[in-house]
């Protein structure tokens, strides 16, 4: 019988150590889920967006500094117009289809203009 209530206070103190460990998990999950409604745009963010697009511009930033310039700082205020942080970065994480599908319509008007501006300026002038 000894045996017996030994095993029934394990299993006991098992049963509240699993509890407990149920308990932590929501809260931290409540807490990641809360930190990261907080996250929020800042100008080094846009700055940061409008460096990595002249980078993946490459050439075409070099050959079309100024229409580069507005392209890159149209898709950044865009971008974070139209997303949250959050939503960018998650964006960005998935495969390369559904990161065009998710953000290329976002910055699509921006992308237009650009394409006109490099035509523009690849035309020759009487």
């Amino acid at each position: 019988m000894h045996e017996s209530m030994i095993a029934s206070k394990w299993q006991k103190n098992i049963a509240i150590g699993v509890m407990a460990l149920v308990a932590v998990l929501i809260i931290v999950k409540l807490v990641t889920n809360y930190q990261a409604n907080k996250v929020e745009w800042e100008e080094t963010d846009r700055e940061k967006l409008v460096t990595d697009c002249l980078e993946d511009l490459a050439g075409y930033a070099v050959r079309f500094p100024t229409p580069s310039e507005e392209y890159c700082s149209c898709t950044g205020d865009t971008i974070m117009q139209h997303f949250s942080k959050m939503e960018y970065e998650l964006a960005l994480t998935q495969n390369e289809e559904t990161k065009k599908e998710e953000i290329l319509p976002v910055i699509l008007k921006c992308y237009n203009v650009y394409q006109d501006a490099m035509f523009e300026a690849n035309v020759i002038k009487d």
